[in-house]
């Protein structure tokens, strides 16, 4: 068979870079999934909003672009940012990036549309606090029962170099005023993409910590974090204010960044996130001959269990569940699926508790292992530029149940109904594919599928 990288189930762009997931939105009927997106180069020297649009959030359509940098307030990149649904309106809060004389400059804007086919700019709605440098950016925005307002959450960097996240706040979602720092780091210099939502009694606060060298303005290494806790909406405050303890990731693969929520019309919490933390050569590789970089994760729902977040697959998508892939008996303990595609789902349960557990795909360039004595998941992967094998690894107290969803060139491995979560990308150039597992019992449920195009 042909091998191919271009993914079969996620949203990545048609050509150019894709990255952060913005203005996740449900809104006259649709959802609306947008986008930072270079549509001229593989790279990130251009950012504008990227659009695409679904009525079940299983089958896309590409609408374009939506928001492009053509006023002096956001000349040099319409950055990252949020949606919200005011007034039957979509209202589109981005950052605007200016730069002069090698000056940055931040400023919050705001988009808004009444069809989500044209979107008309309002102009700059915050400037930047005294209080932080020009690294304050990607605005999440959500309304409060309790005191009547819209608050906004922004990524932000202190004046002594190290990051926070403001608070910001408004009555019609137009006129905005600073209110305070949320939250502190003492150990990075950033705090980029925060979001803070209500789930059950509790609010959980996602963000992404990033180490930077402060004198070169260079960004050295990120990650997706979270904390749950109360965010007390009369007082204007978290229950919570270090950000560099007791957190939790996110997710514990290769390739995850940026996620963003939003509520559904279904009441559901939904988020996506961009599927890739690719290094330099590692993009160079993997988009040779191709017009086109980087995808966007599954929908996941979340939920908090135990005072845990899990993050399943939104119902819908078990839609592009085909045909059961038979299963070869190898030995008492060895089972073997040969497959015609790299897209394919997995579910195995077992609630006796699976013991040495080990599933590899792509001719064994893919694994997940678990230990049970040292009670850890090990995820390992063979890295396309170094052309050896690297790994990822989480602590799991017991593993009752693995779920993987593998496209053409990723997979996402939810563990245990969602506790923990794997996502990386995928470069396996095999013509023949295949899955081995290992360590299975009489009693443990094995589901394999063909997944189906929609």
């Amino acid at each position: 068979m042909e091998k191919t990288l271009k993914q079969q189930y996620h949203l990545e762009p048609i050509h150019g870079l894709l990255n952060d997931p913005n203005g996740l939105s449900y809104f006259g009927g649709k959802y609306h999934v947008f986008f930072q997106w270079n549509k001229f180069e593989k790279d990130h020297s251009y950012k504008e909003w990227g659009h695409f649009e679904s009525s079940d959030l299983i089958s896309w359509e590409f609408r374009g672009s939506a928001i492009i940098p053509d006023q002096n307030y956001d000349k040099n990149g319409v950055y990252s940012g949020s949606g919200l649904v005011i007034d039957d309106k979509l209202y589109l809060f981005y950052t605007g990036n200016n730069k002069e004389n090698c000056q940055r400059e931040s400023k919050q804007c705001l988009a808004v549309s009444e069809d989500c086919k044209t979107f008309l700019k309002q102009g700059v709605i915050l400037h930047t606090p005294e209080q932080f440098t020009e690294h304050f950016r990607d605005p999440k925005v959500f309304y409060s029962d309790k005191k009547n307002c819209y608050f906004m959450v922004v990524g932000a960097q202190r004046r002594n170099g190290k990051g926070a996240i403001a608070l910001c706040s408004s009555n019609d979602g137009r006129q905005w005023n600073y209110k305070n720092i949320l939250a502190t780091t003492e150990q990075y210099e950033m705090i980029e993409c925060p979001d803070v939502f209500q789930l059950g009694n509790s609010h959980v606060l996602l963000y992404n910590p990033q180490k930077r060298d402060n004198i070169l303005d260079s960004s050295l290494y990120s990650f997706s974090a979270y904390k749950i806790g109360i965010f007390d909406e009369l007082n204007e405050k978290l229950d919570f204010n270090d950000l560099d303890s007791a957190f939790s990731l996110l997710d514990y693969g290769f390739d995850f960044y940026a996620p963003q929520t939003f509520l559904d019309e279904k009441g559901r919490r939904i988020l996506f996130a961009w599927m890739s933390r690719m290094e330099e050569e590692q993009e160079k590789v993997f988009s040779n001959g191709v017009s086109y970089i980087h995808c966007l994760t599954l929908p996941r729902e979340l939920f908090i269990e135990n005072n845990q977040l899990h993050q399943r697959p939104v119902k819908e998508l078990y839609q592009l569940l085909g045909n059961d892939i038979p299963l070869i008996v190898e030995s008492e303990s060895i089972k073997k699926v040969e497959l015609k595609e790299s897209a394919f789902y997995l579910h195995i349960q077992d609630n006796a508790c699976m013991q040495n557990v080990y599933i590899s795909f792509h001719r064994g360039q893919t694994a997940i292992e678990y230990d049970p004595v040292k009670k850890q998941i090990k995820f390992t992967r063979k890295n396309w530029v170094a052309n050896q094998a690297e790994f990822k690894t989480c602590n799991l107290e017991f593993l009752i149940e693995i779920e993987i969803w593998a496209d053409n060139s990723s997979v996402e491995i939810f563990l245990n109904n969602g506790e923990k979560v794997f996502s990386s990308r995928i470069f396996a150039l095999n013509t023949e594919e295949d899955i081995v597992l290992k360590g299975l019992t009489e009693k443990t449920i094995i589901e394999i599928k063909e997944i189906i195009s929609k």
